[in-house]
C-alpha cells in the first residue's frame, strides 16, 4: 500500500509482521522504473482494496465461526461457554474495526471532496 505525502516522496507500508516506512520518489506518469533502481529483495505492493477486502473476509469468517459456536451450544453439542464468548466478542470486534476503517476513509474522501470545490 503507497501512501503520497507529497509530490517529493512516497510512504510504502509494507504487510508484513513489522512496522516498517519507506520513502522513496515518486515516479511521474508514463516512467516506468528500471530494472536497475528496484531493489532485488522489495516486498510486492500490495493496494487497499486488497487490505481491505481480506479484512471483511476475516471478519466474516470470524462472525460465521462465533455463530456456528453458539449454534452447537444451543443444541448442547458443546459446552464450551468460555470458548463460545470468546469468539463472539473476537467476531463483534472484528466487524467494529471494519466498520471504523470504513468510516474514516469515508471521512476521508468526503474531507478531499470539500477542499476540492
Amino acid at each position: 500500500m503507497t501512501i503520497s505525502t507529497s509530490a517529493v516522496g512516497s510512504i510504502d507500508l509494507v504487510p508484513s509482521g513489522r512496522a516498517e516506512l519507506e520513502l522513496r520518489p515518486i515516479q511521474p506518469p508514463g516512467i516506468e522504473q528500471g530494472p536497475s533502481l528496484q531493489r532485488p529483495d522489495a516486498a510486492p505492493h500490495v493496494s487497499f482494496e486488497d487490505v481491505f477486502s481480506r479484512m471483511v473476509d476475516g471478519a466474516a469468517s470470524a462472525d460465521r465461526s462465533a455463530n456456528a459456536q453458539v449454534d452447537a451450544l444451543a443444541v448442547g453439542a458443546s459446552d464450551d461457554i468460555h470458548g463460545t464468548m470468546i469468539s463472539v466478542k473476537e467476531a463483534e470486534i472484528s466487524l467494529k474495526l471494519v466498520a471504523s476503517v470504513r468510516n474514516k476513509l469515508l471521512d476521508a474522501f468526503h474531507e478531499l471532496w470539500r477542499t476540492s470545490l
